[in-house]
Formats: C-alpha cells, structure tokens, sequence
C-alpha cells in the first residue's frame, strides 16, 4: 500500500483525523484540479471506482458554491478533472459522473474524447424525485450518471451484479430429491445439433426404464460416456417419477447470482435528492441549514457494489456533503475524499465521525452496520511549496527561512516528478488589491524578482476578469529559473513595450489543450497563471532589455534605468 504522507505537499491534521497517517482512509481538504495530479504517482492504476458530483452549471447559487459557470470554463475545468482522474483508475475500474439534462450532452462528447467512445458503458437514468413539478413545459424528474470503463472489456468480466433477494433464489433453487448439495434448478440437456458429432446422438435410459433420444434437430449437450458419468454422479434429473426427460442440476452453491444492471434507477430502490437531505436532517437536527444537492446512499451503494469489492478504493474529488465515503465506509472499501469547500470540516468530517461511532441512517440498517474504522485528514497548499530535492546550493550568508522562501527549480526535473504543478502562491485577490493596489515604486516591492516577458497572440489568454494565462512551448522556455514566495509579472507587447504589473499566482506544467499552437502532442508548456495588480505606468514604455522568445528576469528597481 502506499500513501501520502511523504507528499510534502500534504499536511496531516492530526486534530481532524481519527487515524494515523497509515490509514488507507483519506480525506483532503483542497482544490481537487491541484490535489488530483499530486495523486497519481502513488495512486495511479489503483482506484476501482471513482463517483463524481460536479456542479451541473445550472445557473444557482448555493450555500456552499455558486454553480452559475462561464460555459467554456466549465466545460474545460470537466475536462482537465477528467484527464486528471483518469490514470487513477485500475485496468477495469469506473468513473461514474452524475450531470442533468443541461450539460450532459456535452459532457458525455467530452468524456468520449478522453476515455474513448469504445469505453462508454451506459447513461444511467435516475429517479430522483417522485414529486411532480408544476413546470412551463416538463416535470423534470431525473437526472443521468455517465459512466466509463477504463477498459470496457476488462470491466465487463469484472463488474458486479446486482444481489438477488431470497425470494428470487427460493422460487429458482429448490431440493425436490433432498440432496445433501443443496438447493439447485434444472436446465436442459439437450442443445442444437448445427455443431454436433456422432457421439451426441445416443439413446438414454431413465431409472424407471423409460428410453429418451434428443428431439428432432437437437443433441445432447454431452457424449454417451460423459453423460453416463454425470447420472452416476447424481446431476441429472429424470423427475419425482424417474420417467422424464433428462435434465442437468445446476446447484446454488456454484452459481454466480446476480441480476445484471438495469439503465433506469427508480426511487423506491435507490433513493431521491429529498431523501437524502432527510438522512442529513437526521444526522444534523441541530442545523437549520445543511447541504441543498446531496445523493442518497441507497444510490451510492449501488454504484459502489456494482463497481467494486471489499478492500478496493474509491475515489470522490466533489465530496460535498461526504455521502460517497461515507457510503464506501459502511460497504468496507478504502477511500479518497476531496474537498475544497468550508463544509469540510463541519460537515464531512463531523458526518464520517458519527458512521464510525455507528449512526443508523443511510444505509446502515440495510449492511447491518455497527460502526468502527479510521480517516486520516489532510490539507493541502496550505504552506509554500519548496521542493527540497532540487534545491541547489546557496551561499552560507542566506538564511535557513530564506532558503525556504527562495529556492531554484529546474524545470525539467519538476516536469518529471511533478507533471502537474510547480509552485503556488497563496495569495488571495481581495489580499493583492488590499496591499498592491495603490502601491508605488516603493522598496518594498523594487527588489522583488519580476519576469517581462513578450507576449503575442499566439502565447496569451485573452485578459479578463483581471487574469490571464500566459504560456511558452516547451521548445522555448529556458530550462531553469528562480521563483521567490512573491514573483512579480509584466507583459512586453511588441513595439509599444511594458505597463501593467501582474502577480504570478501559478506557474505551472500544462496540459495539453493549454495554448495548443500546433500539432505536435509532445509539445509541453510551462502556464503562467496571473492577477492584474495596477498600471505602473500611464502609458506603454519601451525599454532598454533583451526581449528573447520566453522571459527576461530581473528586479523592477532595475528596469528604472533602462527605461527609454
């Protein structure tokens, strides 16, 4: 097993966690299209199943996140989740993907491209409410799951049936001779005789005497030896009489039972939306206000047994009000919850506490559970990334707080060991404005490292909201350069020269949609993330440094002098 606790990225909360850092349970209270990549090289080809809610898009705006999204955003954001998600899972595992009527079909385009149309292995329709809506045109009463093999034939061999209940077994298997093997059911002995040979048309005599021969058009299933083998044993039925035609006993010892999945999940089996906030009630009566869109475990145990076994993982990066992990506790799968809303610590780790203390809703009656089990609670990026095996050396007159607060990277070797991001600054927007917004060219900020870099249509995001993304081609960027806590940013536009000053808040490896150019798929890209802190100047300066194809490196105090 492997975990994460030598990830200096996560921090373990000794105070939140019921476990040690061994324990295979995990809970992470971070951005998941950061925590996600960070997985992958201890968890790659090792989740069975991953269950994600992601925000509809819907337009609302919810206690706990708005879900009212720029299209292309979202659309891009369920595109890099996915990507990312993807390696986790083992060679037969699932992602199942729960979405409504707005965005499904785009979504379901999307998700084709990444794990491939051949891998699609149905569109569930759920039942989630019962009550009829007084709509303009339909009551909307479902919503849909997606769902992906890694491998669908690997998946198909793999897959759970759903349990048959006893009634079902009683009317199928029954013990008419009493034979000490059990229950078992008859099929026929006979099958279709386009393939046969000689030795499969032969007379069979009954114990009472009765003389059978196969039907017209059909033989028996075995040639006359093996079926001789098979009386003697006691696997054919001639009836209570010993006169009728042979029959093959089937035991239910050896039969795997189980009902294969139906794509129409009704509320009486699986549960509603309101439902689930009923079991939240229960648990939180204390609480005027919970959760507004959680799922109901009767629906998640269903995913979970149909997708995997006692002791597999389970992978959920929208948690939300934790109903998945919480489900997977109870079934006795290991997990991984992610989080990045304050409903956390307050709901989610409140909720796994009272699962293991033993509370009753749920599911609970239904797996006779008793309580029990452990979580270890991480948060991530909480403190400045420092990534101390590439660190090279420095002079001894720097500090041991400044060798930590600045640091070199090599970008090749972070590309390697970290494929997904190099370094964050925690930095808020309201903070930058608060504290930059009105700053000057003071001493406090001149001798901040900045990067100018030229930028052309081709290698920046379009300026909105006061951020961007600027990117450089793997074939240009330089393969080393030094990033402090603070890095400053300003974009040299082609004959008019600098004036806006930026905060970098993410440089990072992109993905490979990120500033797509051309054609080539192994062409990586180094993403600045940026957030506009004022003009610095009035008007477009030229100045006096050497603009190459990426960045040029230096202090603001110093392009003072080479202003022109």
């Amino acid at each position: 097993m492997i975990y994460i606790k030598n990830n200096i990225k996560f921090s373990f909360n000794q105070s939140l966690s019921t476990g040690n850092q061994d324990c295979p349970n995990i809970l992470i209270h971070g951005n998941n299209m950061e925590v996600v990549p960070e997985l992958q090289p201890m968890f790659r080809e090792r989740i069975k199943c991953i269950y994600i809610d992601p925000p509809y898009n819907n337009g609302e705006k919810y206690r706990y996140y708005n879900d009212n999204m720029n299209e292309e955003k979202w659309l891009n954001d369920m595109r890099d989740i996915l990507s990312y998600l993807k390696p986790l899972l083992t060679k037969d595992g699932s992602i199942w993907i729960s979405i409504d009527d707005k965005e499904m079909a785009y979504l379901r385009v999307e998700a084709d491209k990444i794990f491939g149309r051949e891998n699609f292995a149905g569109t569930i329709i759920w039942q989630q409410r019962k009550s009829r809506e007084n709509r303009a045109v339909f009551s909307v009463n479902h919503e849909y799951i997606l769902v992906y093999a890694r491998n669908i034939k690997l998946f198909k061999k793999t897959r759970n049936l759903l349990p048959v209940d006893e009634a079902f077994v009683g009317d199928k298997y029954k013990n008419p001779d009493n034979d000490p093997r059990g229950p078992w059911q008859s099929v026929t002995a006979n099958v279709q005789d386009g393939h046969a040979v000689p030795s499969q048309f032969y007379t069979i005599v009954s114990p009472s005497g009765v003389r059978h021969n196969p039907p017209k058009g059909r033989c028996w299933i075995y040639n006359e030896e093996r079926m001789k083998q098979e009386i003697a044993a006691g696997n054919i039925w001639f009836g209570k009489d010993g006169h009728s035609v042979p029959r093959i006993k089937k035991f239910l010892k050896d039969a795997k039972l189980g009902l294969t999945p139906e794509t129409i999940w009704n509320a009486e089996i699986v549960g509603t939306s309101d439902s689930a906030k009923k079991q939240l009630m229960k648990l939180f009566a204390n609480k005027q206000y919970v959760f507004e869109t959680p799922k109901p475990e009767e629906l998640l145990k269903r995913i979970i047994e149909i997708a995997s076994n006692e002791g597999d993982y389970v992978l959920d990066c929208y948690l939300g009000s934790g109903a998945t992990i919480a489900t997977a506790h109870k079934l006795n799968r290991h997990y991984i919850g992610i989080e990045m809303g304050d409903q956390m610590a307050e709901l989610v780790v409140s909720r796994l506490n009272m699962v293991i203390q033993g509370e009753k809703t749920g599911i609970s009656k239904l797996v006779n559970w008793r309580g029990g089990g452990n979580f270890a609670f991480y948060d991530f990026g909480n403190k400045q990334i420092t990534y101390t095996s590439i660190i090279n050396d420095y002079s001894p007159a720097v500090s041991k707080q400044e060798k930590f607060r600045y640091h070199q990277l090599n970008l090749w070797d972070v590309l390697e060991q970290y494929p997904d991001s190099i370094i964050k600054n925690k930095s808020l927007k309201e903070d930058l404005f608060m504290h930059y917004g009105s700053c000057k060219l003071s001493e406090e900020i001149t001798e901040k490292n900045l990067l100018i870099s030229l930028v052309k249509n081709d290698n920046v995001e379009d300026f909105l909201d006061m951020s961007a993304k600027v990117y450089y081609t793997g074939k240009k960027f330089p393969s080393c350069i030094t990033l402090s806590k603070l890095y400053y940013f300003m974009p040299y536009i082609k004959h008019k020269g600098i004036r806006d000053l930026y905060l970098i808040k993410t440089a990072r490896i992109g993905t490979r949609r990120e500033g797509q150019i051309d054609n080539d798929p192994d062409d990586i890209r180094l993403v600045f993330e940026i957030e506009f802190i004022k003009h610095l100047f009035e008007d477009y300066k030229l100045v006096n440094l050497e603009i190459w194809h990426t960045f040029t490196d230096t202090t603001l105090a110093s392009i003072q002098d080479k202003l022109i």
